[in-house]
This record gives C-alpha cells, structure tokens and sequence, in this order.
C-alpha cells in the first residue's frame, strides 16, 4: 500500500510530493523526455499499470511522470504477468494503463495498441463491432481520432461503455 505524501526536492525537478508503497524496494530516476512506455521497456519487468499502482501520483494517463523524480520500479513478492501486447483486452477492473486522456469515465472495457500502432483503428472497430462515433465518444475525440493514429500507440482506449 502506498504511504503518505512525501516532498522530493531537487534542483532539477524542484519539489514535489510523491507517493511510494512503505515496501518500496527500487527506484529509478526518470530522464528528460521518457515516458511510461520507456521507462517500462528500460526494465521489461513490470507493466505500466504497476508502475502506476506504485506510483500514482503519475495519473492513469502517465502524464504525471516527471523527469528527474524518482519512481518506484519494484516491491518484494511482485510477479511480473508478462508485457502487454498490442490487442490485449482489459476490464477496468484490471486498472489498465496507460490509458487516453480523455477516456470516459464509465469505460468498462479496453483494448491495447501497441508501439506499431497495432491493432489499427479498423480492426478495433470491427473486431469489437462498434462504430467509428463509438469509439470517438469514449475515447474524447469530438471528431475524429488524432490523424496520426500510431500517436496513440502503447495506449489504451476504450472500446466499451
């Protein structure tokens, strides 16, 4: 379980409070540009989502991971399932991340596109028989999905509500 709120300070990162499990057992100061995806494919023995059990001030999105703060990559007695891979479905009760930002909030089904943006969008689409707008709701686009549809890649979006 985490503990309480604790101030990290830093000359780099200035101070922030930041949120570890008391069993916390390895940390890794996070670089300039990395994201979930990077840092959990630096070690390959944890998920995002872990990383955001153990850390969860970087928000089911990760746009909370800070550089030059240091995370929790590890606890005793953890199992590591295996990587997530691109099709990969979760319930929510399964707390995937790293998941769109502006996903609704009544998601109960997720689908993972993986780092070569598969599966595509059609393939979601069909292979969950949902329509485009569908997915548009769910998944916070008015619209249309980003034009670039890899931008979305190592994310997962909603493909049930």
């Amino acid at each position: 379980m985490p503990s309480e709120c604790t101030e990290y300070c830093s000359v780099a990162a200035g101070c922030v409070c930041i949120t570890r499990p008391t069993n916390c057992v390895a940390t890794y100061l996070v670089h300039a540009g990395e994201t979930c995806g990077t840092v959990v494919e630096r070690f390959s023995n944890f998920t995002a989502t872990d990383l955001y059990k153990w850390n969860p001030e970087i928000g089911r999105s990760c746009f909370g991971l800070r550089a030059y703060v240091p995370v929790c990559i590890g606890v005793p007695n953890y199992e590591y399932p295996g990587p997530v891979k691109g099709g990969d479905i979760w319930t929510a009760e399964q707390t995937p991340v790293p998941i769109q930002p502006s996903i609704v909030a009544n998601c109960t089904k997720y689908e993972y596109t993986d780092s070569t943006g598969n599966p595509t969008l059609q393939t979601i689409l069909t292979t969950n028989k949902i329509t485009k707008q569908q997915w548009n709701t769910w998944n916070g686009h008015a619209d249309e999905p980003n034009e670039d549809w890899a931008s979305w890649a190592q994310y997962f979006s909603c493909i049930a509500a």
